[in-house]
Parts: C-alpha cells; sequence; structure tokens
C-alpha cells in the first residue's frame, strides 16, 4: 500500500522497490502475488532474501511470470531473523555463493544487487572489489548494483543501529564506480536533501532514499520539482526510487489533500474487493 501512496504522488517518475520477501514465500504466495507483493509495475522492483540457488531461481520465474519486471537479491539486511536464516548481509560473506545464487536465475527479467561496502571486520575496499568481481565474473552478472555506503556489523548492532552507527563511507563506492566504469552503481545511505542527491549523481548513476522518502512521502515532490539532468543515468531510488528526474513545474504536482483524497480512496477500494 506504501508504493501505491507514492505511485499517487509521483506516478512513474521514480522506481519503487518493494520490501525484503523470502524467496520461499514468493513459491508459496504464487497464486496470489498481486495481494502478496502489490500491483506489477514497469517501475517496482521486488527484493528477494534467501540464500538457496534454487529457490531464488524458482522465485524469480514466478515473479517473471506473475508480470513483475525486476528482481533485486538483497544481500544487505542485518535484522535479526534474516541472519538467523542465513541470508541478507551474512551472504557478503559468502561472494562465491551469491555468484552461484545469479548463475542459476533462467528469468529473462533483470536481476540486480544490493549490498554493503563492508561486513564486521571485513572492512576494506580489496574485499568490497573482491565481492564485486566474483558477481560480475559469474554466468549472470548483475546489470547493476545498488551499494548501502556503510558496513553492516551483525552481532551487537539493530537493524535501526546498522543504518546509523556505522560511519558512510561515500568515498569506496565513488573509487568503485571508478574503477568499474561499465557497472551502472547506485549509491544509498544518509541521503536527506536534494542537494546531497545532486552532488552524488555527479559520480554515480542512481540514487537510492529510504528513510526519508518513509519519513516524508512528499520529498519526491522536492526532487521532481528539480532538474538533475547530467550526462550519466539517472535514477533516483526510493527505499526499497530509479527514474529520470524531471523539472515539473509546482503547478502540475498533486497537493497533500489530493494525495490523501487519492489514496485513501483505493485503500476503501481494495477493502471493498477482499
Amino acid at each position: 500500500q506504501f508504493l501505491e501512496l507514492l505511485h499517487i504522488i509521483s506516478g512513474d517518475r521514480h522506481c519503487y522497490y518493494s520490501e525484503m520477501h523470502h524467496a520461499q514465500a514468493v513459491l508459496n504466495h504464487r497464486s496470489h502475488l498481486h495481494r502478496f507483493i502489490g500491483k506489477p509495475r514497469d517501475n517496482v522492483v521486488v527484493q528477494l532474501g534467501g540464500n538457496c540457488p534454487v529457490t531464488i531461481a524458482q522465485a524469480v520465474q514466478v515473479l517473471e511470470d506473475g508480470g513483475f519486471a525486476e528482481v533485486n537479491i538483497n544481500v544487505g539486511c542485518p535484522s535479526p531473523n534474516v541472519q538467523h536464516g542465513q541470508f541478507g548481509a551474512v551472504l557478503m560473506k559468502a561472494p562465491v555463493l551469491v555468484a552461484d545464487i545469479l548463475s542459476s536465475i533462467n528469468a529473462s527479467i533483470p536481476v540486480t544487487v544490493k549490498c554493503r561496502v563492508g561486513v564486521d571486520h571485513l572492512d576494506s575496499f580489496e574485499f568490497f572489489e573482491n565481492f564485486v568481481d566474483t558477481l560480475l565474473n559469474c554466468q549472470r552478472p548483475p546489470p547493476h548494483l545498488i551499494v548501502h555506503a556503510r558496513k553492516c556489523i551483525l552481532k551487537g548492532l539493530s537493524p535501526k543501529q546498522n543504518r546509523m552507527i556505522p560511519p558512510l563511507n561515500y568515498s569506496r563506492v565513488y573509487k568503485l564506480a571508478s574503477a568499474r566504469s561499465d557497472l551502472p552503481i547506485t549509491i544509498n545511505g544518509g541521503f536527506t536533501t536534494v542537494k546531497d542527491i545532486q552532488a552524488a549523481l555527479e559520480v554515480v548513476d542512481g540514487c537510492m532514499i529510504g528513510r526519508q522518502v518513509m519519513l516524508k512521502p512528499l520529498f519526491l515532490q522536492e526532487i521532481d520539482q528539480r532538474n538533475m539532468f547530467t550526462s550519466k543515468l539517472e535514477y533516483t531510488y526510493y527505499y526499497f526510487s530509479s527514474s529520470d528526474i524531471y523539472n515539473v513545474p509546482k503547478v502540475r504536482l498533486k497537493s497533500p489533500m489530493e494525495v490523501i483524497k487519492q489514496y485513501t480512496g483505493k485503500i476503501k477500494g481494495k477493502a471493498l474487493n477482499c
């Protein structure tokens, strides 16, 4: 439902990421995917978690058959439940397994990866570069990499603390972008102003915005009003948003009241159809 709200605010100008779904859950809900995940759209990316190449390959195929346009494998989530299941950020310690997961996928839709710049004591550019190179050298390399510019500490920090305590390391992401200029890279972490996003887009191909949009959905309209065109590909990502950023006149943006009325109307309509 939150992605529906973002579509009401900014339409197709951005790409919206779903919450992370375990691959097995996708298989279990295949008969009602649209109720489980949401309406498939060309600009919605489904985030998957898991550590079994066969299960993930099957889930990606189910999503493609269900009309979904793109999948992202999340290997950056540090939550306790995800760690217990041995997926998410834990997989950064097993790059060969991540490569095997990608290589196992036969579906034709794009499958990308979201990761961190490091995990626990594995906190160097060399580790990060080797992790990415392992994926790029597999049978099905990711066409796009999304990087949360913080390392992840698996023990002792909550997911919220892992979004705040490890320092941001934009320079490591920018160094990778320079070293792997043929790989589209999107940066994530700590972006709260349009000025910050513009600065990032001078160096990398995209910027993923998470918490700021969750706390203030109308922040998308601040982006929509700015002209951020550069010579590069441009994507603004929402959580878990990509698109060309348009210089939309303020008079063409929906007012908060319009957004509320349209959103509540959709929610009521869904309730009546249940």
